[in-house]
């Protein structure tokens, strides 16, 4: 027997009687069982049996698939889902979103693949708080089939940071209405935010939407007090990436001041001392010893080296911090001071023995 696509085909091998006569299988058989096959298999033009074994194989197996879902990102009043294996479904699968056992949200597959993530945020049935762990669980559901994810564990962060860009306008809250200061961010920068309706009523233990979230309160900083409306100048960022960037503008600050040994006071410190006190701006003891630094946070390679890491080279005697666009700051002698310089340079003060990631 074998298969075409819009046909099957049995051949009966012909035997001899003793007598030397040909018998052949009888076309009335051949037909009957051609029927039965087909009955049993239909065949639709330009497909074959095994395509559609195959398909249907693999559409029991989608029904039956679970969504893997994973944290890809917490913020002080939202979380981002991943589900990590999106490409297992059909395109009528639904994703039912659950917080703390209760419905939430609900995508497509293709909207769920547009949005490359399942955001959980502020709505008018839910409001997150900060620092708080909420369950969350995925169904899929397709026709009469609903299967669950594993359920995940998430933590808010312990305040909602946002990126603050350059040219931003600044408003003060004046009888209930916002009016302009007369200031605008002069540099990009991160900053603990708190949304406000935009006659200044705080969000927090309320829907945003309900609340009219059009304003954000600026809590620390450089702009701490100032309102700055929800647009295009502002984004929301994790907790990390804000001390990263406290962490490496403090060290970049120091540019230009003097080198001294066993030192660490702003601007006049050695090259341990610089990375302390750095650190400490965020509330991280890495101690005054380029020894006891290089066994600090994770080893990363030259390759990974992010914004914030430690370099210690020198056969552990100098330490530097990479503060991102190819460049480092440290503290290097008497006679260079401390300077930003490219990374290249580091060569210069001899064999890199590990580089250190701390946050």
């Amino acid at each position: 027997m074998t298969c075409y696509p819009n046909n099957i085909e049995i051949r009966a091998k012909p035997y001899f009687d003793g007598k030397g006569d040909t018998i052949k299988t009888t076309r009335k058989i051949l037909s009957f069982l051609c029927a039965v096959i087909m009955a049993v298999c239909p065949i639709a033009a330009g497909d074959n049996i095994l395509y559609n074994s195959v398909s249907a194989s693999a559409a029991a197996a989608q029904s039956n698939t679970a969504p893997v879902i994973a944290l890809k990102a917490a913020y002080g009043n939202k979380l981002e889902i991943k589900v990590n294996n999106l490409s297992s479904f059909g395109t009528g699968t639904v994703f039912k979103v659950y917080v703390n056992g209760k419905y939430s949200k609900q995508y497509s597959l293709a909207g769920l693949k547009t949005a490359n993530q399942i955001n959980i945020v502020d709505d008018t049935k839910l409001h997150l708080k900060t620092s708080t762990t909420y369950n969350i669980r995925v169904d899929a559901v397709s026709g009469s089939r609903t299967v669950s994810s594993n359920t995940l564990s998430c933590k808010t962060d312990s305040a909602s940071y946002y990126n603050i860009y350059k040219g931003a306008i600044l408003y003060k809250c004046v009888g209930g209405k916002m009016v302009r200061s007369g200031k605008v961010v002069s540099a990009y920068v991160i900053a603990p935010c708190t949304l406000c309706s935009t006659r200044g009523v705080l969000s927090p233990g309320k829907s945003i939407t309900a609340n009219n979230a059009g304003c954000a309160l600026v809590n620390g900083g450089t702009y701490k007090g100032y309102y700055i409306k929800v647009c295009s100048t502002m984004s929301r960022t994790t907790q990390r990436n804000y001390k990263v960037k406290t962490v490496v503008d403090y060290a970049a600050s120091m540019n230009g001041g003097r080198y001294v040994w066993g030192g660490a006071s702003y601007r006049a410190t050695d090259c341990s001392g610089l990375t302390m006190q750095a650190y400490k701006k965020v509330g991280i003891d890495i101690t005054h010893s380029v020894r006891v630094q290089a066994t600090k946070g994770k080893a990363v390679s030259l390759s990974n080296i992010q914004a914030g890491d430690v370099i210690v080279c020198n056969n552990y005697g100098h330490v530097a911090m990479y503060i991102g666009n190819g460049q480092i700051v440290h503290a290097m002698n008497s006679y260079y001071g401390i300077r930003i310089q490219p990374i290249s340079k580091i060569n210069y003060c001899g064999r890199i023995n590990t580089i250190r990631r701390i946050l």
